[in-house]
């Protein structure tokens, strides 16, 4: 029965922890026992920029050019490498502590379900003019004029008062409401109706909400 091979873990922080490592080299197994770690191959690159930019400041750079060339290129980049790939802050890496800084430093103070707002105390610009507009799923019927054709569904027990009847209009409350050029209608006290009723209006009939 042939076995499954095995490698060996030499640390739980590589299975835990995911970090990309390069192990191997086209066959060469890298002489590291974690393998090389791709964060400390950036943070020497890093190191080798800031080196190339800091000896060419007007007055640091005299200096720092008389540094010896293996310790200006080899030893201090590859010491900043390997410090700042161990070095953590509050568990994270070194560059996004820093990361995390600078957008505390330029981001927002006051957030309003995280998004920027005016600081506590400041006072906010008054506009011009404000829309109102009526929430369908109130108690109360909003203020409004409809013409017809239309169909209202009434929750609510309401109101009705017919203006403009024409004369000799029979008395029957169907004809008076066909016979009329506008509906008023004003909420009456009282629960909402266990069903509710539907209102049809004609072409050419108005229905006012009060």
């Amino acid at each position: 029965m042939a076995t499954e091979p095995r490698k060996t873990v030499r640390s739980y922080r590589l299975v835990f922890r995911r970090r990309w490592r390069i192990f191997r080299l086209q066959g060469w197994r890298i002489p590291l026992p974690g393998g090389l770690e791709l964060r400390a191959l950036a943070y020497w690159l890093a190191s080798l920029f800031l080196s190339a930019a800091l000896a060419r400041l007007p007055l640091f750079g005299l200096l720092f050019v008389r540094v010896p060339a293996a310790l200006r290129l080899v030893a201090m980049p590859l010491a900043a490498a390997w410090l700042l790939s161990r070095w953590e802050v509050d568990g994270r890496a070194p560059h996004r502590a820093l990361l995390g800084l600078a957008n505390w430093r330029l981001g927002p103070r006051s957030l309003c379900c995280l998004r920027r707002c005016r600081p506590p105390g400041a006072e906010a610009p008054v506009p011009a003019a404000v829309s109102v507009g009526p929430d369908r799923y109130a108690a109360r019927y909003p203020r409004g004029r409809l013409r017809g054709p239309a169909r209202v569904l009434l929750r609510y027990p309401v109101e009705v008062r017919l203006e403009r009847v024409p004369p000799g209009t029979p008395a029957r409350r169907e004809a008076r409401m066909s016979a009329a050029r506008r509906w008023r209608l004003r909420q009456a006290a009282g629960a909402a109706l266990n069903r509710g009723r539907t209102l049809s209006i004609p072409a050419g009939k108005e229905v006012i909400f009060e």
